[in-house]
């Protein structure tokens, strides 16, 4: 299925442009947000395991997640994807100077399993909404019905 977008216009942020550019830029669009009740029911309909036991299951693995990624794991999941820890830090001028303060905010890196890299690489990009050019002369069309 499709991505949906629209289409906005923005500063135009390339290097050596104009002030005061601006371009048309494409803006993918959410539909809608699945709730986590919703996944795990929909994830039963899938397998023989019961909405509650999909939860009980996905709690667990989160738990585990966080722990092993504390400690400094990469975690592989299959087609899914890994998971992983990384930080940056500001530089020390001497090896004695260094302090693990200078660590900035820790994130966490997730790199694509072959399926959802294949997903990516299939995408498809529909428009959510017409976009009436304002170089045209007349304008957009108005569907509205005439009331005399």
């Amino acid at each position: 299925m499709p991505l949906k977008y629209r289409i906005v216009l923005k500063k135009d942020m390339s290097k050596g442009a104009a002030k005061g550019a601006q371009l048309y830029y494409g803006q993918v669009r959410s539909m809608e947000k699945t709730r986590f009740k919703k996944l795990c029911k929909l994830v039963s309909g899938y397998c023989t395991a019961k909405p509650g036991e999909v939860e009980l299951v996905i709690d667990g693995l989160i738990y585990v997640l966080c722990m092993l990624l504390e400690s400094g794991n990469v975690i592989q999941m299959g087609e899914f994807g890994n998971f992983r820890m990384v930080a940056g830090s500001k530089g020390s001028e001497t090896l004695k100077g260094f302090d693990p303060a200078l660590f900035k905010k820790a994130r966490i890196v997730f790199t694509p399993g072959a399926m959802l890299r294949q997903l990516i690489a299939d995408t498809s990009y529909d428009r959510l909404d017409p976009f009436a050019d304002p170089e045209e002369k007349g304008g957009a069309e108005d569907d509205r019905p005439v009331i005399e």
